[in-house]
């Protein structure tokens, strides 16, 4: 029996954190105990298997605790790191799971408490930026073992100085994967979709990395095409977001929408897409790529990342360079020639990355060590 204090930052519905969500819900109890602690109670957290002890920051807690916790912190008491000692103490794991870079700096606190680590990379180099030289360094070294979700990213562990990596994909629960033709046809009309367009869909944050300032450009580069456009994700009010929402008014683009995250909807949404597009200019794997494969739906995105080990000839089209005029190029070849594009092999690809799979590789790395 191996005992892990899992580490996540926000208990949101990014894929770095459904990710570890899925396994959570699925790894077998008789080899593995675990426990939680998340920077922020976020909707994930409210799905949290009810065997899984949740923990969370001193400073995300009730008005009172957060209140005293920064007056401590700034009379120089070390409450965020007293706080995760006095978890280890009580709940004495045997390895601390950091999920994603930014638990990456808890490598050193754990090295004080004698206790190995396993680190889950699932960002490229931009979000590499968000911790320190030392932070990276550390973690890299120190942790027993270093998960990466694409080749590319193990990689670069290694070229960082990691011990042991692991190829561990995307993992998504196709189980959930339920949509209803009545409610496709209503969120249609909602969206005022012409009919006979062809629905292009992306779906991640509304933030410079994934591309959302080139979103209204593509639409752009085709506006003598029946398409219509749809970007799932929350955003904030970002002056960036500003910017995109002045562009497509001016751009005068009445086919393209913007909706929040639907949990309820999400694979109505995506049913409602005849392909998906990746505008992301650094994108490590999208598991959006899978779940749109499990609905058959053919997939343009930038050759890079996590895309260029998932999509091969029959799933879609792979550009060199995310400009405007290259994804007309590629969207227009599969607009044009539908059936180049075999529904069958997305989803037999797709069924590679389900949880029924990819629970038993995460648990077989898991007991290796």
């Amino acid at each position: 029996m191996k005992k892990i204090l899992f580490f996540t930052p926000y208990g949101s519905f990014t894929g770095s954190e459904v990710v570890l969500w899925t396994y959570l819900q699925n790894y077998d109890r008789q080899q593995i105990q675990s426990a939680l602690y998340s920077e922020q109670r976020g909707p994930l957290t409210a799905q949290l298997p009810a065997d899984i002890p949740l923990f969370t920051s001193p400073f995300n807690r009730g008005f009172t605790q957060k209140v005293y916790s920064k007056v401590a912190h700034a009379m120089g008491v070390k409450v965020y790191e007293n706080n995760i000692r006095k978890l280890q103490e009580q709940y004495k794991a045997d390895y601390w799971y950091l999920n994603t870079v930014l638990m990456f700096p808890l490598s050193k606190l754990a090295e004080q408490l004698g206790v190995k680590v396993i680190a889950q990379i699932h960002e490229l180099h931009s979000s590499f930026e968000s911790i320190s030289y030392d932070e990276m360094a550390h973690s890299m070294t120190y942790s027993e073992l270093v998960i990466g979700v694409t080749r590319e990213i193990c990689d670069l562990a290694s070229v960082m100085g990691a011990k042991r990596t692991a190829l561990l994909y995307p993992i998504v629960d196709l189980s959930k994967n339920k949509s209803s033709g009545e409610r496709v046809e209503e969120l249609r009309k909602k969206l005022n979709i012409a009919p006979g367009a062809f629905v292009w869909t992306m779906v991640g944050t509304r933030i410079y990395r994934k591309g959302v300032d080139i979103f209204p450009f593509i639409a752009q580069a085709l506006s003598d095409q029946p398409c219509h456009f749809i970007w799932m994700g929350n955003s904030k009010p970002t002056g960036l977001n500003y910017l995109v929402d002045r562009q497509i008014k001016a751009l005068n683009l009445p086919n393209l929408s913007f909706v929040d995250v639907q949990t309820d909807d999400y694979y109505n949404y995506l049913q409602l897409a005849d392909g998906l597009v990746m505008t992301s200019r650094e994108e490590p794997f999208g598991k959006i790529m899978t779940e749109a494969a499990s609905l058959g739906k053919p997939l343009v995105a930038p050759n890079a990342g996590g895309a260029k080990e998932f999509i091969v000839p029959g799933m879609g089209e792979l550009i060199d360079y995310p400009t405007p005029d290259l994804f007309r190029q590629a969207m227009l070849r599969v607009m044009n020639d539908p059936g180049s594009y075999k529904r069958e092999l997305l989803i037999e690809k797709s069924h590679q990355f389900d949880a029924s799979v990819q629970v038993k590789k995460w648990e077989e790395t898991i007991f290796a060590l």
